[in-house]
Formats: C-alpha cells, structure tokens, sequence
C-alpha cells in the first residue's frame, strides 16, 4: 500500500500531461439596433443632401481613413434639420450631393468637426468633415452640408444645418 502512493502521483501527472488546453474563443460585442442612424447604400443620387428617412437598406462598408488621434480636440456642432424629430441629415462619403450616403444623423445631436479640417464649398454648399459618435461602438466620419436646410423641398441656405455649439470635446 505504501508504493500506491508514489504509483497513483504518477499516474496523474501523465494524465494532467495529456490534457488539451482549447483557448477561449472572442465572444463579439452585440450590435445595437440603430432606427434612427442606420447605415445606407445609395441605391439613388439626390440633389438634396438633407433627406427624410427612407426605407431601411443594407448597410455600407466605407472605412474611415481621417480619424483624429486620441485626445485631439474637436469643435462640437448641434445638427438641425427642422422641428420634426424625424427630420435627418445625411452624412456623406464625399462632399457632394451625389456621393453615399453612410448614415443619417438625428436631428438635434452632437458632431464633431474634425481638426484642422477646411470647410468645402461644392454643388453650391459648404460642407464640414465630421465625426457623428452613435454609440459607444459605432463611429461614423463624413461630411454635412452646413448649410443644406429645406422646406417644403425649398432651400434656405439662411438656416444652418450644422450650428457651432461654441465648445470642443475629445473626438
């Protein structure tokens, strides 16, 4: 009985030896489901860079390739596109009223315009490179039209669509 001991130690290293080790898989963050930002593919160009909402499309695979580094400072914009909350502004891939659309940004939220980054004036509108943060995940870089703002398909580049808050925040 006494050798069992020695025996019985041994046996069990050599199973511990031939046990396999399966690394943990990545489990992936949920997708939030976003009615009022969903992501588009322009099926159709418009001459309006504001839009009503439209019916949901699939979403678009445009990689940002001008964000800011971390910490950097940028200046906070409010969007407004009407009394209607249902009212959107198109974010856009380009400056220009034909270019994809990525997603339609809310009425009355933050954006942030992108350091250092120059105002365009294209197709008769003055466009701002931003950055609309839908959720803590979902990002999405772009250019506004800041001046785009219509009534009864009517244009009144008098309104602004993009309205300085006059502070900055991290971006």
């Amino acid at each position: 009985m006494r050798h069992l001991g020695p025996f019985l130690m041994i046996v069990l290293l050599s199973l511990a030896c031939n046990l396999t080790v399966t690394p943990p898989t990545e489990t992936p963050l949920p997708t939030p489901e976003l009615i009022d930002s969903s992501p588009l593919l322009a099926t159709a160009t418009t001459a309006r860079p504001t839009l009503l909402p439209l019916p949901d499309l699939p979403a678009t695979a445009i990689p940002v390739t001008s964000m800011p580094t971390l910490g950097d400072l940028c200046d906070v914009y409010m969007t407004y596109s009407g009394a209607r909350a249902d009212n959107k502004l198109s974010l856009r891939s380009d400056p220009s009223t034909t270019a994809i659309q990525i997603v339609r940004v809310p009425n009355r939220v933050e954006v942030f315009r992108l350091p250092d980054s120059p105002e365009v004036e294209a197709e008769g509108y003055h466009w701002l490179n931003v950055i609309y943060v839908a959720s803590p995940q979902m990002r999405y870089q772009g250019w506004i039209a800041r001046d785009s703002f219509e009534v009864n398909g009517v244009r009144d580049p008098a309104v602004a669509t993009l309205r300085p808050a006059g502070t900055q925040d991290s971006c």
